[in-house]
């Protein structure tokens, strides 16, 4: 007579066979989150510049503030990727830009061609245009700077700023909001303002924040809210626009059944960056975390149908804040700043146009600026030395080596003052450039799972196009 099954080992693999059951239930489950359905609203936000470093600062300060943590910290998928353009270890934003755009390497200072600078690279957001989806760019920085320009331009220099706004124009694109175009009135005789060419193709130019935050969809838009960048966050007055508004904005002039590409950057945080200027990166962070919540916001009306991916270009400033800094440290010192390292200077521009200008009579100035009280005699004597280069006329001042360790191309006063307060809240900057460093990716949403993981920065391009395909496909089924 044969004996029944041992009843603890059917137990045992019934038991198993449950766990892997609901293992799977909930991978699936994950997979149609994060994975499984194809997004056809797409979102890229770009922080210039943004490092590991550069987010954990915002990330004290945002703490500190009451404002609490920072959106983009909120996003479930983490990643990571390598920058190096084709012909340098480390990238400039043309070349960077061009690769995540594109998915193909080229030089520095190229816009949306190869190397030789003889084959354009079809951009992700002119992919989204030629399959019926609407396509816009953000940027705090100007219309026709390099990241914003990788995504619509094919120029052999990102300096072209004339032809750069010329292919602007001519993109097709259905929304534009930032800065102004640069150069649009170009270097030589006979070139058109750009801006009534644009009207001429059927753009409306609008300049002022009441224009843009009133201009409704059907008509495409160049929002130019500024001659040339936008301010500083810290720095801008109230009839100015924020990026979380022209984003916003944005969103609503895109929205439409077939779909939209929006590429959203934060330039001025690059910029706040190459001046070691960290309390004007932490105010600059903010505000794009701001544009990027407004992402989220639409997502949770859409969540099958969105994906937003949030990354940067490269680091800048070779940025490291100090072992054990908190956030009840970093943030007294750093909100005692009142304004841009670039607003300040512009006092120290005026300043060295009156006769007789005396430290003594600077000091009070770097004081208000700053919050710097009862300093040391080293750290006056910094501000000395700083302030006798500043006061002499650009063209007498000796440009050697030492003179570009310390302060780089700007202001030395300004650059001195700004290190200061660095180092008192714990913060430190190797260069006034680029660095090599890897730099983060965070994403939500449809087919976020796929950024997940450490990869060179020419994937972008083809994740994302992956997901703007599943959508084309799915339109036509």
């Amino acid at each position: 007579m044969q004996q029944g099954k041992d009843p603890k080992k059917r137990f045992l693999k019934i038991s198993i066979i449950s766990v892997l059951i609901i293992f799977l239930l909930l991978a699936a489950s994950a997979l149609g989150a994060y994975g499984r359905e194809s997004a056809k609203y797409i979102f890229l936000f770009i922080g210039d510049g943004m490092g590991e470093a550069q987010v954990r600062a915002a990330e004290l300060y945002s703490l500190a503030s009451g404002r609490g943590k920072l959106t983009l910290g909120s996003l479930p998928v983490r990643g990571k990727i390598s920058t190096a353009s084709a012909n340098a270890a480390v990238t400039d934003s043309a070349a960077a830009g061009t690769a995540m755009a594109s998915g193909y390497k080229t030089n520095n200072g190229v816009l949306g061609m190869d190397p030789s600078r003889t084959k354009n690279l079809t951009s992700i957001a002119e992919t989204a245009r030629d399959r019926g989806m609407k396509v816009g760019i953000v940027t705090s920085s100007f219309l026709n700077d390099a990241t914003p320009a990788a995504f619509y331009a094919h120029q052999p220099s990102r300096t072209d700023y004339y032809e750069i706004g010329e292919q602007l124009i001519n993109s097709g694109f259905d929304y534009f909001a930032g800065g102004g175009i640069s150069r649009r009135k170009g270097r030589k005789e006979n070139l058109r303002d750009l801006y009534e060419l644009a009207e001429e193709k059927g753009y409306r130019v609008l300049n002022t924040r009441n224009e843009i935050l009133a201009a409704k969809p059907g008509t495409k838009i160049i929002a130019a809210a500024a001659a040339g960048a936008l301010p500083y966050e810290m720095d801008r007055p109230a009839e100015s626009p924020s990026l979380a508004e022209i984003t916003k904005r944005g969103i609503e002039i895109l929205d439409n059944p077939n779909g939209f590409f929006l590429m959203v950057e934060g330039g001025k945080m690059d910029w706040a960056c190459h001046l070691n200027d960290a309390a004007s990166l932490v105010h600059d962070m903010a505000a794009f975390d701001e544009a990027v919540k407004a992402a989220l916001f639409f997502a949770r009306r859409r969540p099958e149908e969105t994906l937003i991916v949030v990354l940067a270009d490269h680091e800048t400033g070779g940025m490291s804040i100090g072992e054990g800094i908190t956030a009840a440290e970093l943030f007294p010192v750093l909100s005692a700043q009142k304004e841009s390292s670039e607003s300040f200077t512009g006092k120290v521009d005026r300043f060295r146009k009156v006769p007789q200008q005396t430290f003594e009579k600077m000091l009070p100035l770097i004081t208000d600026s700053f919050g710097l009280h009862s300093l040391p005699e080293r750290e006056l004597d910094e501000l000395r030395t700083a302030f006798a280069q500043s006061m002499l006329p650009k063209e007498q001042r000796k440009r050697d080596r030492e003179y570009l360790r310390r302060y780089g191309p700007y202001e030395p006063l300004s650059v001195t003052a700004t290190r200061i307060l660095n180092r008192k809240a714990g913060i430190t900057w190797t260069t006034f450039g680029h660095s090599g460093a890897d730099v983060p990716v965070f994403a939500h949403g449809a087919k976020s799972a796929i950024f997940a993981g450490e990869y060179d920065n020419t994937e972008i391009a083809g994740k994302i196009l992956s997901v703007i395909s599943e959508a084309s496909e799915q339109k036509n089924e």
